[in-house]
């Protein structure tokens, strides 16, 4: 007899019963179905999390881009590119500020606090070390970048490029291409 993974399916054969003893083979059943549904829910809301920041990162960008003085460029230079990525880095920092400055002296960080420094610690760190971005320098590529839909499913026809602080721009490799 095969083995239901869902837990669906597990409840559904479950319902004609009353009760399942704990140490039951059904019991057990349930309780692997209910782990393995929870593990697959969690995987779902970490890969919606990472589609989510990427397309917020790139909204920013966007915006960036069609800033009244941006609006009639068709390509970008090197320092206006590493100049949008530092605003990037840099757009919490009047919340940080103040969440600062609202601490009584002596007292822990607040969790906002933290996760606001962490998360811009994390993207100037990833500056240094190259920026994943679209490819600004590209006229045919701003040009598609402003004509996307902002949908996750619309960033696939971009080309991308690392932006480094010091090295400056970093065209990836298949391979690399092949791992997004």
């Amino acid at each position: 007899m095969p083995i239901a993974k869902s837990l669906k399916k597990v409840e559904q054969k479950l319902k004609k019963k009353s009760a399942v003893h704990p140490k039951a083979r059904k019991f057990k059943q349930l309780n692997r179905a209910t782990l393995r549904d929870v593990k697959i829910n969690k995987r779902q809301a970490d890969r919606e999390m990472a589609r989510d920041g990427q397309v917020l990162r790139m909204k920013f960008i966007r915006a960036a881009i069609d800033l009244p003085e941006n609006k009639d460029k068709d390509s970008f230079t090197e320092d206006e590119i590493k100049t949008i990525i530092q605003e990037f880095a840099n757009r919490d920092d009047a919340e940080l500020e103040q969440l600062k400055s609202a601490r009584r002296p002596g007292r822990p960080a607040s969790a906002r606090q933290d996760a606001l420094q962490t998360r811009k610690d994390f993207e100037l760190e990833e500056f240094n070390t190259g920026f994943y971005m679209p490819d600004l320098m590209d006229k045919q590529n701003v040009k598609q970048f402003r004509d996307w839909n902002l949908e996750y499913s619309g960033i696939g026809r971009l080309r991308f490029v690392r932006v480094a602080k010091e090295g400056g721009l970093q065209i990836p490799r298949q391979d690399d291409l092949m791992e997004q």
